[in-house]
């Protein structure tokens, strides 16, 4: 069962560093994929710079934590993930943002799975 984590361990890592390096590599695909257009100037900045170092942030961490076999570097996805699901509900209660239930799913699910196995203590073969 273990081995069955790894990989999704190893699979999440890479592909949330393949999208934030497609963030700095073809910045107007990734808004595609994710429904966004992309700003321009100091908005388009900002919008590279953020979203790319989120993934690129998720990606390292989760592959640090397999890797290293050690699921404390699991800690800072989990939250970024978390964080992402809250700020999209204040930004729908608040700030007249649609609802993206599927992204705030995928956030939590995610968080959770991982949080899952931070506390099984799950023994990440590298």
């Amino acid at each position: 069962m273990d081995n069955f984590f790894n990989i999704l361990i190893y699979l999440i890592g890479a592909l949330f560093l393949l999208m934030g390096l497609q963030w700095l590599i073809d910045p107007t695909s990734a808004a595609n994929g994710l429904g966004m257009v992309l700003l321009s100037g100091h908005g388009l900045s900002t919008q590279i710079g953020d979203l790319s170092s989120f993934f690129l942030v998720i990606g390292t961490f989760t592959l640090c934590a397999a890797y290293k076999n050690n699921t404390v570097w699991l800690y800072t996805p989990i939250a970024l993930f978390a964080f992402a699901a809250f700020s999209r509900i204040i930004a729908f209660l608040f700030h007249d943002a649609a609802l993206s239930t599927d992204k705030i799913l995928v956030e939590l699910i995610l968080a959770g799975f991982l949080l899952f196995l931070v506390k099984r203590k799950v023994n990440i073969p590298s």
